[in-house]
């Protein structure tokens, strides 16, 4: 299977179904792209909006159109010479009654043939389902559990929610039979015949109904069941099976059992073997039990090869590991890359002086980030912290030199370990350590023992050796469940916490990136961005995605703060005394710091209403993710209600605080736009390729999801497409004509972007500080690429010079965009005043041999 030009990501559901995704199949092959790379399309929950809680890996989803509709996809997509990339989740499922392997799991036990399917902690007698709004014995008092029967047998009803009786107590609801029936009936065999009489239903539901009264009944029942209700609130320290992270309403699969891994891609494998699918995007590696195993054996079995991305989040200084048979990554860490890029650093101090003065919050990231996540591991992730701590302590005892640790302090220097981790996890093999683990376990041992106050810090030591080398089946269990608990511990803790607790400068705030983000120039930058073509050639280019904080556009526009940061403080102190003489009760000061930085990534003259809304729900999210004043487990109705009064105030038409908002914002706006476009150059020209989020084709105000998964108003895009758009108008319009342009010369030159070199261009010039180019070169075919990385239009002199290799002496130069690009002497290029009317000069190359 080829590998794509380009991609085009699209969310399916919400009013995205098969039929529609086929029918702006022309529309995607217009633009340029080479492949559509869907959300997830396998059966999922009822009403799901996402696709990421799979109910059957074996079903299209019913709601896109199922199978036919799929199939109709395909065949529109290959008509218009297009492949397909799906997103798969081997990592987790819901766990709903709507999902066939799980219901069967709750209704027999350990005896379900999918028991092992799931990553359930069978040493408990009964799986607990914290779905309750209260406790179990409220709930039972309340009246609001009933007993009714369902084509699979009887079912326990919560809700509308329907949980499976197992067959070994149905023998109890035998007194509910009519009169005269043989209580044989109450049986899996010979029930179902015995319901297919309507009457014999119908009486058999009026028993039940009357049955449902009698609370003792109901207690005796529920306690012969496989599964335990229980309050939602429990599900935090009391689950027996692995979480996605913190949510109780997904379940860990056992994808590494070979069995397992057969019957979640079966459909999956007989659609690349048909040649509809094309590529595959596997979603949350980091909590598979061995990403490197599952990964081969995907190779090994997956029909035709295909290419692999991974979402993966590189740390720091983390290369993608050389073992893994992928095509590279979704590529967080491109839009991090050139963020710090595009990233001013001079204006950091002053922007970060400013933020101290006006929230008093600390800039301490490394401290914060430690502290939210201790927070997330004791809360959040209990009853993860308990099962590691059981084994950790029977592993303990077997070790002459570990058995004296107690279970306190075991736990201890577990939470020390897990937040001293400087990556979101590591990949120890059964049988190995890899030099990458090693240095990050040495790194580990020096800090956990230096920031946490242990009573003997040789613990850490211990718990570490334990981890690398202790034997058995605890040990084994123990190394998978820590690996998979400080990936979702990172993620929790920096991107659900401490970014919306530290907010600075909200663009560095970013999936993949943190806080700490001071900006890089262009040598470090070319450094990056050659060692990842490296390891990834084929690595996506992402700038936006549907997990990304903010809109690639919105993003950059907050990036230009730092380029006028004196300018960004004052404004806030006018806009904070004009909002205060207006508003009565204003949110604390670090979240109208925030407030100000959302809207200025959003905002648009026009629609307040609109605004409104999306500014009230961003930052009702946003204080719920900071835990500091609500949170979603704990949710202050008093300070919510201030917060969104705020908003609603500040963005009424009543104020003057929009007007003045606008005014001042205008020359963030501006350079952000400019750096927007030299975003998205370096996006589509750099070694990897260009993901292209749904409709990031024109202007990505966005903020985090559900915002950023609004309705694309995909007529307009094609309409804007058809006008054949060029650049020197509005920002629109320049970004769609650099868009198309680039993506037809991917398409009409693919060896040169799939194979062609990288080389950054000296810069002659000391005053050239903040320009960026470089060529990309194949076999007599070559691009120029020139950045104006400062993108501040209204300093710019306009002028940069650079010179050629000395191979491009024979190559003739044209303009791909702007229309009119730069003068040439010898191999020496001179931008003049292009750069005064575009940031990006794009040129092409070709052999006069």
């Amino acid at each position: 299977m080829s590998l794509p030009t380009a991609t085009y990501r699209l969310q399916f559901r919400q009013g995205m179904n098969f039929d529609r995704a086929a029918s702006l199949a022309p529309y995607f092959s217009r633009l340029g792209v080479s492949h559509l790379y869907a959300s997830p399309l396998f059966q999922a929950t009822p009403g799901s909006t996402h696709g990421y809680d799979v109910t059957d890996h074996n079903r299209f989803d019913e709601s896109l159109g199922g199978l036919d509709g799929f199939l109709r996809l395909a065949a529109a997509l290959k008509a218009e010479g297009l492949g397909l990339i799906l997103d798969i989740v081997p990592n987790h499922m819901a766990a709903s009654v709507h999902n066939p392997w799980w219901r069967d799991l709750l209704r027999n036990g350990r005896a379900s043939r999918y028991a092992q399917h799931f990553d359930v902690d069978w040493s408990m007698p009964r799986v607990l389902l914290a779905v309750l709004e209260a406790s179990f014995q409220s709930v039972l008092e309340d009246g609001v559990f009933s007993i009714e029967c369902e084509t699979d047998g009887p079912c326990w009803d919560y809700r509308g929610t329907r949980f499976p009786i197992a067959p070994e107590s149905w023998h109890l609801l035998a007194q509910a039979l009519p009169k005269g029936t043989d209580p044989g009936v109450m049986s899996p065999d010979r029930l179902p015949a015995w319901l297919s009489d309507l009457s014999n239903k119908q009486r058999l539901d009026e028993a039940l109904r009357a049955l449902s009264s009698d609370r003792a009944f109901l207690e005796r029942l529920h306690d012969a069941q496989h599964w335990r209700l229980a309050y939602w609130r429990a599900g935090r320290d009391m689950l027996n099976y692995r979480r996605f992270f913190e949510i109780s309403e997904l379940v860990g699969v056992r994808v590494e059992d070979e069995s397992v891994f057969a019957d979640v891609h079966r459909l999956l494998f007989e659609m690349l073997e048909a040649g509809h699918i094309d590529g595959l995007r596997i979603d949350h590696v980091d909590g598979l039990s061995n990403p490197s195993g599952y990964l081969h054996r995907l190779k090994e079995t997956a029909p035709g090869n295909p290419p692999v991305w991974v979402e993966k989040i590189l740390g720091d200084n983390e290369a993608l590991a050389d073992d893994w048979p992928v095509a590279g990554t979704t590529g967080y860490e491109f839009a991090v890359l050139v963020g710090d890029l595009l990233m001013n650093s001079d204006g950091i101090d002053t922007v970060t002086d400013g933020y101290r003065a006006f929230t008093g919050s600390s800039t301490n990231v490394a401290a914060m980030l430690a502290e939210a996540k201790h927070e997330i591991l004791t809360r959040n992730l209990a009853g993860e912290l308990m099962l590691l701590q059981r084994l950790l302590v029977r592993m303990a005892a077997l070790d002459p030199q570990a058995r004296d640790w107690g279970p306190d302090t075991l736990r201890r220097a577990l939470i020390a370990i897990a937040v001293s981790m400087p990556v979101y996890r590591t990949y120890l093999a059964p049988t190995a350590l890899s030099p990458e683990d090693d240095a990050v376990l040495a790194l580990v041992a020096r800090k956990a023992v230096q920031i946490y106050d242990l009573e003997d810090p040789h613990v850490v030591s211990d718990v570490l050796r334990l981890f690398v080398e202790a034997k058995g089946d605890d040990a084994h269990y123990f190394r998978q469940r820590f690996q998979q608990t400080t990936g979702a511990l990172m993620a929790k803790a920096m991107e659900d916490t401490l970014f919306y607790r530290s907010s600075r400068l909200l663009s560095a705030n970013e999936v993949g990136g943190t806080p700490a983000l001071i900006g890089s120039d262009e040598a470090v930058f070319a450094d990056a961005i050659a060692a990842r073509a490296r390891r990834q050639p084929a690595g996506l280019n992402a700038t936006a995605t549907h997990d990304t904080k903010r809109g690639e556009d919105a993003r950059m526009r907050i990036a230009a703060i730092a380029d006028y940061p004196e300018a960004w403080v004052r404004a806030v102190k006018e806009w904070d005394v004009l909002l205060a003489s207006e508003i009565d009760e204003v949110p604390d000061p670090e979240m109208r710091w925030h407030f100000y930085q959302a809207l200025l990534g959003v905002w648009t003259t026009g629609d307040l209403d609109d605004l409104r809304e999306r500014l009230s729900s961003y930052m009702l999210k946003a204080a719920r993710e900071a835990k500091r004043n609500t949170s979603w487990a704990r949710i202050d109705d008093g300070y919510e209600s201030r917060l969104g009064e705020f908003v609603a105030q500040a963005l009424s038409a009543d104020s003057p605080f929009p007007e003045r908002f606008s005014a001042a914002a205008a020359r963030f706006i501006a350079v952000g736009e400019r750096k927007s476009l030299v975003q998205l150059a370096l996006k589509l020209t750099l070694p990897g390729i260009p993901d292209i989020y749904q409709g990031t084709e024109r202007a990505d105000l966005s903020l985090v999801d559900p915002d950023n998964r609004r309705p694309v108003d995909f007529p307009a895009h094609d309409s804007a497409l058809a006008s054949e758009p060029t650049p020197g108008g509005d920002f629109e319009q320049s970004k769609l004509a650099l868009l198309l342009r680039l993506l037809r010369l991917r398409k009409s030159w693919p060896q040169l972007f799939a194979e062609g070199s990288f080389l950054p261009l000296d810069q002659p010039m000391a005053q050239q500080a903040g320009f960026f180019a470089f060529v990309r070169d194949f076999a007599g075919q070559g691009l120029l690429v020139m950045c104006d990385c400062a993108a501040a239009e209204a300093e710019t002199d306009g002028q940069a010079r650079f010179t050629l290799p000395e191979s491009w002496k024979s190559m003739t130069l044209r303009s791909v965009y702007p229309d009119a690009g730069v003068v040439r002497t010898g191999n020496t290029v001179f931008s003049f005043d292009a750069f005064r009317e575009s940031p990006v000069i794009v040129m092409q190359a070709e052999s006069m041999d």
